[in-house]
This record gives C-alpha cells, sequence and structure tokens, in this order.
C-alpha cells in the first residue's frame, strides 16, 4: 500500500484532528492503534483494502477487526469512502484527505486499473435527474467498466 506524498502534511493533521473530535463526539476512545490505522487509511494512494492496510502496518498489535472497525468509524466521519469496484474481490477504500469529492471510477476489466475523474456536467445531470423524479440525491457513485487504453492496444 503506497502512501500519498501530495497530501499535504497540513491536511492529514486537521483531518486526523477532525478523526479524534469525531471519536470524543461518539464516545469512542481514542488509541494510538486507531489514530496510526487512521493515519495510514488517510495518507494512502489510490485505493486499498483492509487486509492491504492491515498488512502495511506490519505486527504491531492490531488485529483485522480493529482495522474493520477503524475504517467504519473513518467512514463515519466522512473521511474514506468503501467502494465496490468492479473486479475487486470485496470492497475498496479510499481517502479524502486532498481529493476533491464526487467522483467516479472507470475501471479495466483486463488489468484491474482504476481511473478516478471528475466531470461537473455528469454530477449535474444526475442532480437533474434525480430531482425529476422527486428524488433527493445524496450521494453519487459512478463507475464504468471496460479496456483501458493499454490492454485495448495489447501492450
Amino acid at each position: 500500500m503506497k502512501t500519498n506524498a501530495a497530501i499535504r502534511a497540513e491536511d492529514l493533521a486537521e483531518s486526523l484532528t477532525y478523526f479524534e473530535d469525531f471519536l470524543r463526539k461518539k464516545g469512542f476512545k481514542i488509541t494510538k492503534t486507531r489514530l496510526r490505522i487512521a493515519e495510514r487509511a488517510l495518507s494512502a494512494s489510490g485505493h486499498f483494502s483492509a487486509v492491504e492496510l492491515w498488512s502495511s502496518l506490519g505486527d504491531r498489535g492490531a488485529s483485522i477487526a480493529t482495522i474493520y472497525r477503524t475504517l467504519e468509524l473513518l467512514e463515519e466521519a466522512g473521511l474514506v469512502r468503501r467502494c465496490n469496484l468492479a473486479g475487486s474481490s470485496g470492497a475498496v477504500y479510499e481517502s479524502y484527505v486532498g481529493k476533491r469529492r464526487p467522483h467516479g471510477h472507470l475501471v479495466c476489466r483486463s488489468c484491474g486499473r482504476v481511473i478516478e475523474f471528475v466531470s461537473r456536467d455528469l454530477e449535474a445531470k444526475l442532480e437533474e435527474i434525480a430531482t425529476s423524479h422527486g428524488f433527493c440525491l445524496e450521494e453519487v457513485m459512478i463507475q464504468g467498466v471496460g479496456l483501458c487504453r493499454e490492454c485495448r492496444e495489447g501492450r
């Protein structure tokens, strides 16, 4: 699991402080293990599974159950998002630190490459469709599945 070098230290620190406040308000303990998991998840580059996060921490006493519980809390706090990408064998997560949201994913069915994109036109169209049906849109998840350029060209 790679860390995102592009994340500003200030953004990461602000997100960790926000998470600590979130935990306090919810009545959860703020433990070193929980904060270490949060820091690694929030600084992750791209998409990662709970098992990849657990492996990246090494043998530091965090159980896989603690990883899942912390990811659920990070998701509830709005700091990570759980995605079910085509071709993935389970849920993957992505950090919202330093990212603009919402965004979509293009997933290559051959190599598994994930390309993130933002489209204001698409977002506006979805909002228009939802409104026309009397629907209050709360979250948008856009995913396209196909073949990336490299796989189409046989590279």
